[in-house]
């Protein structure tokens, strides 16, 4: 029986000595029907002879058309010959079922996406570690999403497969939006069919502690990010009851507070904590507290 193709889409910039374990973890997928196409966002570091070591469709984008993360990600939709698409990040990698597990899933489930778990890859001096032990399997996160998908994110870019025609209908990844994307894609999926979840780490992301640069540290374009989502949305915002729209607050305040602390920003990061600490207090007298304190 023929085996529908799927795409694996890495996106890289200026990862020469991570991209190289990323593409080997697409290619040694138990799954055979896959191609790998690389979209190199203007890495300047030598990346581009790492990547043409592989057997890999390599597609270079000039810094003069460089648009962030998303755009790289919609070229790589665009140029992909798959049925489906799986994304993976330069410096993450997928376990060798996952292709396959992911597949006989939505093959079966005649869906439009479906994803598994994932578990860090902790680097600190010295070394890394990977964290299995830190994974614990979201059962509720699948089925009807098009309300629950709005509580906060359910799954990473790395954890995704997804029809492609699927992605081309709700216009791929929404390039405006630099933090939460997978969240903001997901929306929009959801309003059309149920999502479908494996119970199980099938993707390692990679955190670096010692990273103080790292784009998920970016509190104020993170902030732009949330307020884009929010209000391009907010018409599904407004369906949910008050109980769904304090967990969506929640899942907001939580991300919110740990990267203003990540910035070392201790004005929004005691801003995020005391509304996680009275997120069921009235509004009227979370104001009154906020203005006595002057955040």
């Amino acid at each position: 029986m023929d085996t529908p193709k799927v795409t694996a889409i890495i996106t890289t910039h200026n990862r020469k000595s991570l991209v190289g374990r990323a593409i080997e973890s697409v290619l040694n997928q138990s799954y055979e029907n896959i191609e790998c196409i690389v979209v190199d966002d203007a890495s300047s570091d030598g990346t581009e002879e790492v990547c043409r070591k592989y057997p890999i469709k390599y597609i270079y984008i000039p810094q003069a058309e460089s648009k962030g993360g998303n755009y790289a990600r919609n070229v790589g939709i665009k140029k992909a010959q798959g049925k489906y698409v799986a994304f993976l990040d330069d410096d993450d990698y997928w376990l060798k079922e996952k292709i396959s597990k992911q597949v006989t899933l939505i093959e079966e489930k005649k869906c439009e996406l479906v994803y598994s778990g994932a578990c860090p890859e902790i680097v600190k001096e010295g070394g890394s570690e990977v964290r299995f032990d830190k994974y614990s399997p979201d059962f509720y996160k699948q089925g009807d999403m098009s309300r629950k998908i709005l509580y906060g994110i359910c799954c990473l870019n790395i954890t995704i497969l997804a029809n492609r025609q699927a992605l081309l209908d709700v216009g791929l990844f929404d390039e405006n939006v630099r933090f939460w994307q997978e969240y903001e894609l997901t929306i929009r999926l959801a309003q059309r069919m149920p999502f479908y979840f494996i119970p199980e780490p099938l993707a390692v992301f990679r955190v670096d502690i010692n990273d103080k640069g790292r784009l998920t540290n970016k509190y104020f374009e993170w902030i732009k990010s949330v307020n884009y989502i929010y209000d391009k949305h907010a018409g599904l915002y407004k369906r949910l009851n008050f109980i769904e729209r304090q967990r969506v607050r929640l899942a907001f305040v939580s991300d919110g507070m740990n990267r203003a602390r990540a910035s070392k920003l201790m004005s929004g990061y005691y801003k995020y904590k005391l509304q996680l600490n009275t997120l069921f207090i009235p509004v009227r007298i979370y104001a009154r507290i906020a203005r006595f304190l002057g955040i």
